[in-house]
């Protein structure tokens, strides 16, 4: 769902990011930008995380 979300950020799809992020957010209310490194093993390297900009544009809260 978070790679679904981000594609549709990026692609401009905000209304689809958005309703994906909320389904999301659904099952782990407290995912956050800042703690994906420490609950996605993809996401360790700060490289990996700048790859993601996505979900910050379909609403995932820093």
């Amino acid at each position: 769902m978070r790679v679904a979300a981000a594609g549709h950020a990026l692609a401009g799809r905000l209304l689809e990011a958005q309703q994906m992020m909320a389904r999301l957010c659904a099952f782990d209310p407290l995912l956050r930008l800042s703690n994906l490194a420490e609950v996605l093993p993809p996401f360790h390297r700060p490289d990996d995380r700048s790859r993601y900009k996505g979900l910050r544009k379909a609403g995932l809260p820093d």
